[in-house]
């Protein structure tokens, strides 16, 4: 937990569980996942200038008007920055209010990482697709700035919404420490499901509920032990020889 707070009545849910995407909605996701996939591939094969946007948009059966209609260029449909882009279950977390029963901030955790395997399960994000988008930035490094800046934009929207279903001003900065420190567990299961070499039956949304598990016994002072040998803060000429 982020607050030292006690946890939440299990009973009690945080948050209205936001409206299903409609019809249009997932076909322009889909069209958007689809473009992305076949873009990273390309761009891992062939660099950005290896491919055209027409041959981009024959792999995936639509027209080069269409793809602008999603993306303004090579670089944000492989980096995954599309037009008007809308999380709508982050939208609909921020609209709705946090449940009265519980303490401010101490369901952060659950919501946000239940939005965060939400929108991993809504791209069709998975482990072969990664590799496509590791290869296509080690192809073309300078993306990686791209990627930075989206994510910075993002982890503003996060706090945002926090503030607003959470009753609290954004300036609170127990929302800042929440949302940094979820954005490490999450970059942490990513690593880890999609690079690790791990089981081909592991779940993104089981390695993710691990971390939030130690993170949660960290700040509980109920963490295990650590496998490790504790710090010895003295000097080797300080220490007594065996």
């Amino acid at each position: 937990m982020v607050t030292s707070t006690p946890a939440r009545q299990p009973s009690a849910p945080s948050r209205t569980a936001p409206a299903s995407t409609g019809k249009t909605a997932q076909r322009r996701v889909r069209t958007r996942v689809e473009l992305t996939a076949h873009a990273r591939r390309l761009t891992a094969a062939h660099g950005l200038s290896g491919f055209t946007i027409e041959q981009l948009c024959d792999e995936v059966g639509i027209s080069r008007r269409t793809f602008f209609n999603h993306f303004a260029s090579k670089d944000d449909v492989v980096v995954g920055v599309a037009l008007d882009d809308e999380d709508e279950a982050l939208d609909g977390y921020a609209s709705s209010r946090r449940d009265p029963r519980v303490l401010p901030l101490s369901t952060v955790f659950d919501d946000l990482g239940a939005l965060v395997v939400e929108r991993v399960e809504s791209v069709g994000l998975t482990r072969e697709r990664a590799v496509d988008f590791r290869a296509a930035l080690d192809r073309e490094p300078r993306l990686i700035g791209a990627m930075m800046r989206q994510g910075d934009e993002q982890r503003r929207r996060v706090a945002r919404s926090v503030a607003a279903h959470e009753g609290l001003d954004e300036s609170d900065p127990r929302i800042d420490v929440a949302v940094t420190v979820l954005t490490g567990l999450v970059q942490r299961a990513f690593e880890q499901f999609f690079f690790g070499a791990g089981r081909p039956d592991e779940r993104f949304d089981a390695m993710l509920a691990d971390q939030l598990a130690i993170a949660r016994g960290l700040f509980a002072g109920t963490a295990p032990p650590s496998p490790l040998p504790p710090h010895d803060p003295s000097t080797p000429s300080e220490r007594k020889a065996p």
